[in-house]
């Protein structure tokens, strides 16, 4: 098997909230993915570009096998197209079960998020594997409370799992088939507690590097992790196409610097018993 395999998801309709280019240019995220893999240093051995796309959508078509090289940095590019359902993580899933016999490794993005550090892949593996049970690895880990369904998951939905692991996992990672945004955060914190549910913890990068999440909300339109940290190692299109925006700096919970991650058992004593990693009842 070759080590890893990156899977970025596209959607090329509208959005609750975006930036000003996307309406002008829909490829506009195609083409900064383009640009960034060639710009930062990686050694990944696959790329796949996913596109979830909708019958209007196939006008693109020839502009996307225009655009996409065959090869990226020497590294082979694949393109696939299917039915708009399920939304980044159906998408990831089927991927994951076309390629899973070829890669120790998986890495998943959405479209509107873009690596920008030398070497992020090998960052990735690297702090994956110095976790002895990561089931998950994202950018930002929530810990169970109220409205997560006392659940652990990952707060941001790109990270990295590897083969053997996503293997353990009872019923496979699980999917959707509808493109309902409520269906959708469900099936986030389901994605990644299935990884708690068969042992396995999730972990982010709060060690290393700052988060900036793009908030898809009408409050803000970035929430600011870890930012005791002076680097990033994935950015939001607002701030890769310098969009105007708001931010609010999250400084509380398992956001401070002095929290100490819950563990698998910790996680899963939340749940069964109902409680906030705190120790509250609702």
């Amino acid at each position: 098997m070759e080590r890893s395999c990156y899977i970025i998801n596209f959607y090329l309709g509208s959005r609750r909230k975006t930036i000003s280019n996307y309406d002008e240019d829909r490829l506009c995220f195609l083409k900064k993915h383009i640009e960034t893999l060639y710009q930062y240093t990686h050694s990944l051995d696959k790329i796949v570009f996913n596109f979830n796309i909708r019958d209007k959508d196939y006008k693109y078509t020839s502009d996307i096998f225009r655009l996409i090289p065959k090869f990226i940095q020497g590294v082979s590019v694949d393109v696939n197209f299917r039915d708009n359902q399920g939304m980044s993580y159906a998408a990831w899933v089927e991927n994951f079960n076309k390629y899973k016999t070829k890669y120790d490794y998986f890495i998943f993005n959405e479209d509107d998020y873009f690596f920008v550090e030398d070497n992020w892949d090998q960052y990735l593996i690297n702090k994956y594997n110095s976790y002895p049970d990561c089931g998950y690895l994202c950018p930002i880990m929530r810990e169970p409370h109220h409205w997560n369904g006392y659940r652990k998951h990952a707060g941001h939905s790109v990270g990295i799992a590897s083969t053997k692991n996503i293997l353990k996992l009872k019923n496979g990672l699980p999917s959707l088939n509808s493109i309902d945004y409520s269906s959708v955060e469900e099936i986030q914190k389901k994605f990644s507690f299935c990884f708690i549910e068969a042992g396995l913890n999730v972990y982010d990068v709060r060690d290393d590097y700052r988060v900036a999440f793009g908030w898809t909300e009408d409050d803000y339109d970035i929430w600011r992790f870890f930012w005791w940290n002076k680097k990033d190692l994935i950015q939001p299109a607002f701030l890769i196409f310098n969009e105007h925006y708001n931010y609010f700096e999250l400084v509380e919970g398992e956001c401070i610097k002095e929290h100490k991650t819950t563990t698998v058992d910790e996680a899963l004593k939340c749940y069964n018993d109902k409680k906030t990693y705190y120790g509250e009842h609702r």
